[in-house]
This record gives structure tokens, sequence and C-alpha cells, in this order.
């Protein structure tokens, strides 16, 4: 498991293309159509689904995809989150 965790703004969503394109995963998304815009303005061809298509049919693209922004994820799926836990 990769998490990418910094300020807003500082690049994670293009690290995380970035490593979908090294390792030819699929980026997983809201809106897959502004999000392939951001993707070739970085010089990136990468495979980009919504969170919707990932749920009807994730075993088609597991364990190879990155899901950008996991809260946001969370929420599309009606999770809602009282607290978590992690490790620094």
């Amino acid at each position: 498991m990769v998490k990418i965790i910094r300020e807003p703004g500082s690049g994670k969503t293009k690290e995380i293309m970035g490593l979908c394109a090294a390792e030819g995963a699929t980026f997983v998304c809201r809106n897959p159509e502004a999000m392939l815009v951001k993707a070739k303005s970085y010089g990136y061809d990468i495979t980009i689904i919504s969170y919707i298509e990932f749920l009807q049919e994730s075993s088609k693209y597991l364990p190879n995809c990155y899901l950008d922004d996991i809260d946001e994820f969370l929420a599309a799926i009606g999770c809602d989150i009282k607290g978590f836990g992690g490790n620094i």
C-alpha cells in the first residue's frame, strides 16, 4: 500500500499519475474526464476510470490501481468515517 499524505496543491495527484505511468496501473478518481486532461498536461498516457466503474469491475483492475483522494472515494460509496488510526 502506498499512502501519499501532504498539503493540498503539493503534487500528490501528479505523483500518483507518475506511479500509474511507470507501473502500467489504472488511475481511479471521481472525474476521469478532468483527470485525463491533467494527465496529458503532465505527459502521461494512463488509463483513468471513475470510482463507479472501479466498484462495478474492481476485479478487473485490482491489484494494479491507484485511488486518487481516498476520502472522496469513501464518501462516494457512502462510508461515513467516524475516526481513523495510522502509523508514522
